[in-house]
């Protein structure tokens, strides 16, 4: 079959999904044409993985493997075919087409194999396009059904009227529901008893149905059984929700109840709770201790963060006021790092991903990145002019300079601490991507991604801030500049970054100005 208008009529006179959906399969397999296809989920089973038998044979690669090399690859969801790496499969060519996303990776993929099966991909790709759409539909459609049947036969199975409502729709379920011992209830649309499962009867402690539904005083806080049948009514279901309930002899019972709103009918299961609220009694005093215990703790680390920020401010306004920097040239550089590192977090488009942790590190040491030019002679540093090749040669020693004070001080502290991260951006922060930076000319992705990120918050900052030897740059010209410089200066993958989000930037200048 290889025309789609004749797949299009074929399916709409089936009704089955698995024969719908090897209906779409078969003309994949003909109609690109490809030598074998199927179709993994990442969850499913070999067995119920739908497969045409082809000359695909056994397949090694399975959807989680291929979402992982998505992830691994940074490709994003919009992303058509990929070519698998070598070994994931038998076959010759073996190309993964996503289906179905859930949280941006391929869930469910279709696999195609061929000898000329990539080349036939980029010339049949708008067939392809239709037809997984189509396989979409079909099992959306299928789902659909099912969870519209489920829920038709629950209501089905419980809103009889006899003792044991519908029970016997479906034969023997009336002994599964023994064997599970399932305290199951149903409620009128008023909240009435309309049904006990023997196991509700026990737990509650009342002999029949009429015992319980007489009982008035049944719910010990009827208002918690108000609010909780409203809630139900808003949202369709309510899960683990607490309640306390009179037993048949009176005793006080803590209750966790979870009901859904089918029709009319609340329906639920009890679970009691009660011994375990006993027990979590008994322990609230060493909890409460505990807790003080815990505040204090955190209190002493917030005090231990207070002073680390407040001792990174100081020293890097040692060099900013023997600078010609402005008063919220520090701030403005801790923001720009944070937006660029967020994002990096975020995309993870390279090999290796950041902590959340890593925001508020490189955003705090960066403010150490020219820590060196207290080590710079005044007449160097402050120089209104251009400098010469001696005085350039000095300053450019401040990455060096910086570097060996916070090294210094970070072995003196044992181990790795705040100031790792510091020394690294004092280092490197004037290292440029193409090799030709200072001090020591490293190259692409052997500059630290701190420096790299710090590089380009501190180049927008100078080119939009003026000096006694230039006027500032408007925003868009300092975008297009490091646009530019994409490559040769900066890190090509983080100048995309910066020009996604350089409205960001824009607003901390206004913000951070004078």
């Amino acid at each position: 079959m290889r025309n789609i208008a004749e797949l299009l009529t074929s399916l709409q006179n089936e009704s089955s999904y698995a024969r719908k959906a090897e209906l779409i399969l078969d003309w994949i397999l003909n109609g690109l044409p490809a030598d074998g296809v199927a179709l993994l989920e990442a969850e499913a089973p070999p067995s119920q993985r739908l497969a045409v038998p082809a000359a695909l044979g056994t397949l090694e690669a399975d959807a989680v493997r291929i979402a992982e090399i998505w992830s691994r690859a940074g490709l994003p969801r919009e992303q058509g075919t990929i070519a698998l790496p070598a070994g994931m499969a038998n076959a010759e060519l073996v190309l993964a087409h996503p289906l179905e996303f859930q949280n941006g990776l391929p869930w469910s993929v279709l696999v195609l194999h061929g000898a000329r099966i990539e080349e036939t991909v980029r010339e049949r790709e708008t067939d392809l396009l239709l037809v997984t759409s189509l396989l979409r539909d079909v099992r959306e459609n299928d789902r659909m059904k099912r969870q519209v049947d489920r829920e038709r036969a629950l209501a089905e199975l419980l809103s009889g009227k006899s003792d044991i409502p519908a029970l016997k729709v479906l034969p023997g379920l009336e002994l599964v529901v023994d064997a599970l011992q399932l305290p199951l209830y149903k409620c009128d649309a008023r909240g009435v008893f309309d049904y006990a499962s023997p196991a509700f009867l026990a737990l509650s402690g009342h002999p029949t149905l009429a015992a319980l539904a007489g009982r008035e005083d049944f719910f010990v806080e009827p208002s918690a059984r108000a609010d909780e049948l409203e809630t139900v009514r808003s949202v369709g279901k309510v899960t683990s929700f607490p309640l306390v309930v009179k037993s048949g002899a009176g005793a006080r019972l803590e209750i966790r109840d979870s009901a859904v709103l089918i029709g009319d009918s609340f329906f639920g299961i009890f679970f009691d709770v009660t011994a375990i609220m006993a027990s979590n009694a008994e322990l609230k005093d060493a909890l409460q201790v505990q807790e003080l215990l815990n505040e204090s703790i955190l209190a002493g680390t917030r005090a231990l963060q207070r002073t680390q920020a407040a001792a990174i401010r100081t020293l890097a306004r040692l060099a900013e006021h023997r600078d010609s920097e402005t008063g919220y040239h520090l701030q403005r550089i801790c923001e720009y790092t944070r937006l660029l590192a967020a994002q990096v977090r975020a995309r993870a488009p390279y090999s290796f991903q950041i902590p959340r942790e890593y925001e508020d590190d490189i955003s705090m040491s960066v403010m150490l990145h020219d820590i060196g030019k207290v080590s710079i002679p005044d007449n160097i540093l402050l120089k209104p002019g251009k400098l010469d090749s001696g005085e350039w040669e000095m300053m450019k020693k401040h990455t060096i300079f910086g570097w060996e004070v916070l090294h210094k001080a970070d072995q003196e502290l044992g181990e790795q601490s705040f100031l790792t991260l510091a020394a690294t951006i004092a280092l490197s922060h004037h290292e440029k991507f193409d090799g030709t930076g200072y001090p020591h000319g490293s190259k692409g992705e052997k500059i630290p991604l701190s420096a790299r990120i710090s590089a380009i918050a501190d180049v927008y900052d100078a080119l939009t801030s003026a000096r006694p030897y230039k006027e500032a740059w408007s925003h868009e010209k300092a975008v297009e500049e490091i646009a530019r410089l994409a490559g040769s200066h900066f890190d090509p993958v983080l100048v995309g970054i910066f020009g996604d989000i350089h409205d960001q930037f824009a607003r901390v200048r206004e913000l951070f100005t004078g």
